[in-house]
This record gives C-alpha cells, structure tokens and sequence, in this order.
C-alpha cells in the first residue's frame, strides 16, 4: 500500500511520516507487509501522482479545505482521499492516521 500525506507545503507532515513510517517498522502485524508512505504539498500533488502509484491521499488539517481540489485530482486514478483528523495530527498519532489510510484502502 502505498500513502500519500499532502500538506501546504509538504514539510510540516515530514515528522508524522518518519513516525508512521517507525510504526509500520515495529508493529508486528504491519512489519512484513509492504506500506511505503510519503508527503508532498498541495501544489505537486498533480505530478507526485504522474509518477507515483498512490493508494491513499491523506490531508493535512490545516488544508482540509482543500479536499475538494485533492480529489478532483486523485479523480483520475483508484485513489481513497480524507483529510487527517486535527487531534490525531496534533499528536502526531502515527497509529490512528496509519489506521485511517488501511480503512481508507480497504473501502475503495
């Protein structure tokens, strides 16, 4: 599975990532399954996805009004796109965000 985290610039998600990604790592039910995540801003989203084969978009809070325009560019492709709980970015909940996307996944 693959996930995308998409913020205005695409680095304020860099720290809920390495956390998601550490999660997946040591959790033992993810471990061996393969979940690469990744973030990028608003406006590379069109070309992150050109290039890219992407399962599920998350975004960021503070751009969630924003979702209208991420999914019209996910349109395109079999992409689930929700926009990241406030409480579970404020903090930096990698396991509720993680579970988010595999639900997101699941019902695409």
């Amino acid at each position: 599975m693959n996930i995308l985290l998409v913020c205005a610039n695409g680095a304020s998600t860099g720290v809920l990532v390495r956390k998601m990604k550490t999660f997946t790592e040591e959790h033992e039910k993810l471990k061996h399954k393969e979940i690469n995540i990744d973030a990028t801003s608003i406006e590379s989203l069109r070309n992150y996805l050109q290039s890219h084969k992407i399962d599920v978009v998350l975004v960021a809070p503070q751009i969630r009004f924003k979702e209208d325009e991420v999914k019209e560019i996910c349109s395109e492709y079999p992409i689930g796109v929700g926009v990241i709980d406030t409480q579970h970015y404020g903090r930096m909940d990698a396991a509720s965000v993680l579970k988010q996307a595999i639900n997101l996944f699941k019902s695409k």
